[in-house]
């Protein structure tokens, strides 16, 4: 019997006893949920203040997506990146919207710090959101009081606008005098390159001199270069001819023997017969040898003899030729060497002078430019409110209809909880009562 009972409550629920339970709790759940249903209803239109929503679209005009690094060739690169205020990102601009300087700004323009509302409750009323794929920044501003959000919204655009001029002022004024400072601190070295440079030239022995010294001595040097060649041919004709007079010399006698007869010689021939007493005919057959030296000899010495004075002085004139030339070769030598290192000193200058030249320019004109764009009010058009925020006329808060919508389903959600835990607790309690009293 005990079993029986026990076996009686399945573990088990099917489906068809939960619709019987939900049929059964019916009544209790058309009345949890109008509960609900009602209470939202008179929160929504009776207690909770409704709310208005202010939207205002501003435009950023220099603005993109993401930040992109400023590159540059060179020193205008350098100089560029210097000067130049980085471009903001769209959520740059969302986020300095709430600015703390923006909202104090607003708070005393409108009088509403007096009223109590600090910095932080009127950040808590707006809302910033950009519009995909445009530079469109949108603005709202939620208050009970729907002209206060427009003049709030209004208000705000109009000084995160001016807030932001300020700022690109701001830098423009900074870059300005940066670049004033520094175009100053090049122009000055620009200044003593070209001092250093003119003491340079005001040198002795400059450059065009040391080139003129050059130019006169390759020439002087080519001179002895062509004497020294002409000495030298006219030491090997010399030589050329003394070698031929003495192979000459050599094959001829110096001393020439001669016979002949008295009777050759008629004024000797009578002396001589006079002297031996006898006749002319006599002494005539009378032979006698007398020597002389050879006059083709002596020529052919003295030719030699003068060949070789002359050798000896072109030998001397060449030697002193190529003294000469050496020594001009030696001083070229060194002309150049100075002249290499005056060179160098100046191209070092000139460069140093144009380096100091495309700095200023580059300097001059960056400071021209930010000149020009900061006595524009640079920065006034970054930042373009499209139109005013209107006054609305509906509100967006309560959503009367949804929460009532919402309080329906969770109203028939806890009465259905409610439903099976009654269900669960009588069954529960029915099966304890049964047990004690078995």
């Amino acid at each position: 019997m005990e079993a029986n009972d026990y076996n009686a409550y399945p573990e088990e629920i099917s489906l068809r006893e939960l619709i019987e339970v939900l049929i059964k709790g019916r009544k209790l759940i058309l009345v949890i949920t109008l509960i609900a249903v009602l209470i939202s209803a008179i929160f929504s239109y009776f207690i909770i203040e409704p709310t208005y929503e202010a939207t205002i679209t501003l435009m950023a005009s220099a603005a993109s997506r993401v930040e992109t690094p400023q590159t540059g060739q060179g020193i205008s690169g350098i100089i560029n990146s210097m000067a130049n205020f980085p471009i903001p990102t769209l959520d740059t601009y969302k986020e300095q919207v709430k600015n703390p300087a923006v909202l104090q700004n607003v708070l005393d323009e409108l009088g509403l710090a007096s009223e109590g509302l600090t910095r932080r409750a009127l950040s808590e009323k707006i809302t910033v959101e950009l519009v995909n794929n445009t530079n469109l920044i949108r603005i709202k501003v939620k208050d009970s009081d729907p002209k206060l959000a427009a003049d709030i919204a209004n208000t705000l655009a109009r000084n995160f606008t001016d807030f932001v001029s300020e700022k690109s002022k701001e830098q423009a004024v900074k870059s300005y005098q940066s670049l004033e400072k520094q175009m100053n601190i090049e122009k000055d070295k620009l200044d003593q390159a070209l001092t250093v440079y003119k003491e340079f030239l005001a040198q002795p022995r400059g450059v065009d001199e040391l080139k003129a010294e050059i130019s006169t001595k390759l020439q002087l040097i080519t001179d002895y270069k062509i004497q020294y060649i002409q000495k030298e041919v006219e030491e090997n004709a010399k030589k050329s001819a003394l070698d031929s007079y003495q192979r000459e010399l050599s094959g001829t006698e110096k001393i020439l023997v001669t016979k002949k007869s008295l009777s050759e010689d008629a004024f000797l021939n009578s002396v001589i017969s006079d002297s031996i007493d006898k006749s002319p005919a006599e002494t005539g057959q009378i032979t006698m040898e007398s020597q002389e030296i050879n006059p083709n000899y002596l020529a052919l010495e003295n030719a030699i003899s003068t060949l070789r004075a002359q050798i000896t002085m072109l030998e001397a004139e060449r030697q002193n030729i190529k003294s000469q030339l050496d020594q001009n070769s030696r001083e070229l030598e060194g002309l150049q060497i100075e002249l290499a290192e005056k060179q160098h000193q100046e191209n070092l200058l000139k460069r140093n002078i144009d380096l100091a030249q495309q700095t200023y320019d580059a300097f001059y004109s960056k400071y021209e430019e930010t000149r020009i764009a900061q006595s524009s009010q640079v920065g006034e058009s970054s930042i373009v409110i499209l139109s005013p925020a209107p006054e609305p006329l509906v509100p967006v808060a309560p959503k009367k209809s949804l929460n009532v919508a919402i309080a329906g389903v969770l109203g028939i959600m806890l009465s259905v909880f409610v439903v099976f835990m009654k269900e669960y607790w009588e069954k529960t309690g029915g099966y304890s009562e049964k047990v004690k009293t078995i």
